[in-house]
């Protein structure tokens, strides 16, 4: 018993001075404070430090100075994405050959914010109207003197995107984007490089998923004509229009890849319709037999009662003349109808 109460013993002491060496093989990171509070909390919240004590469990410490350089690289990418394009991160060298230090001081140097001084978009030259231009022209300008946020630009690329969607290009798609600093102060262009792709108009819609809908109906629904230009604002109220449809459940448009040889898009529209149940058929059904029933009834009651109307009277008021009239023709329409529908089931 003294044997196995000593190797215990032993055993934890080994382990209290083990772990200290295993865990010191990868080196603590530690973010020091910057001028800028918010920036501060936004490069702790983004240290990947699970990653980095994941490498080290799996046997990376001998290359702990790749991961942290590559978590530098990361973070100085964060910092420019908040506008501070010149910011870097330094960390102290390590010597050939040293072994993993305790504990690796990052160093932001954030640099100044730089805001947007111009916005360029090329490519519009050849296929955007004077009124897009203008219109994309005024929406660039509108982020002038705003910081050079990384959220900012690709708010100016959908605009883009957007503007030239609603000019009839549905294919048009950012090639490029370059941030480039102006000389001498803390200011930077913008340069968004777009291919417009080809203008499209509207073709054909064809239906898929039809059961008891008829395409003739649908296209009813259509707020645009085979032959406008495209307009996507036009393709929502479409979708909007189908979906009010109190037959279809679901609705999907798929636009193809390209235009036709006649430059329109020849839409697909892929429709999931309401089925109504055979028992929810059968109850309506039901329902209206007895309406019918009442409606004949009160029909029969009043040719019986006719004869016993007092003198000088010879027929109903005349809500009493209307009411059973309208319960037979709504009664004998519920019935048709869900006739129909157990006659030919969805």
């Amino acid at each position: 018993m003294p044997a196995i109460v000593a190797t215990l013993a032993c055993a934890a002491v080994l382990l209290l001075f083990a772990g200290p060496a295993v865990a010191a093989d990868f080196p603590a990171i530690e973010i020091e404070t910057t001028s800028n509070a918010t920036l501060d909390g936004v490069l702790r919240a983004a240290l990947n430090v699970p990653e980095l004590e994941r490498a080290a469990e799996g046997g990376a410490a001998k290359d702990w100075q790749a991961a942290v350089e590559a978590e530098r690289h990361r973070l100085e990418a964060l910092m420019r994405g908040q506008g501070y394009l010149e910011a870097r991160v330094e960390m102290p060298d390590a010597g050939p050959g040293a072994g993993a230090p305790a504990k690796v001081q990052l160093k932001p140097v954030i640099g100044p914010l730089f805001r947007v001084g111009m916005v360029e978009v090329d490519g519009l030259d050849s296929v955007a109207t004077d009124a897009v231009r203008d219109d994309v022209s005024r929406q660039m300008m509108e982020a002038v003197g705003k910081p050079a946020r990384g959220d900012l630009l690709a708010t100016l690329e959908d605009e883009v995107l957007w503007r030239l969607r609603t000019a009839s290009h549905p294919f048009v798609r950012v090639a490029d984007r370059v941030l480039l600093p102006m000389p001498g102060q803390a200011l930077a262009t913008v340069r968004i490089v777009v291919e417009p792709g080809a203008s499209a108009r509207f073709g054909a819609v064809s239906y898929s998923g039809l059961v008891g809908l008829k395409e003739e109906e649908l296209n009813r629904l259509q707020p645009f004509k085979q032959g406008d230009p495209y307009d996507p604002e036009a393709l929502d109220s479409f979708r909007v229009a189908l979906l009010a449809h109190p037959s279809v459940k679901n609705v999907r448009l798929r636009l193809p890849d390209a235009v036709d040889a006649n430059g329109q898009l020849q839409l697909r529209a892929e429709l999931e319709e309401e089925q109504l149940r055979a028992d929810g058929a059968a109850g309506s059904y039901r329902t209206g037999l007895v309406a019918a029933v009442s409606a004949i009834a009160a029909l029969a009651i009043r040719q019986v009662s006719v004869a016993s109307l007092r003198p000088g009277r010879s027929r109903w008021p005349l809500w009493l003349e209307v009411v059973p009239v309208l319960l037979l023709a709504a009664a004998f329409y519920l019935i048709a109808q869900r006739m129909l529908l157990l006659a030919f089931p969805g």
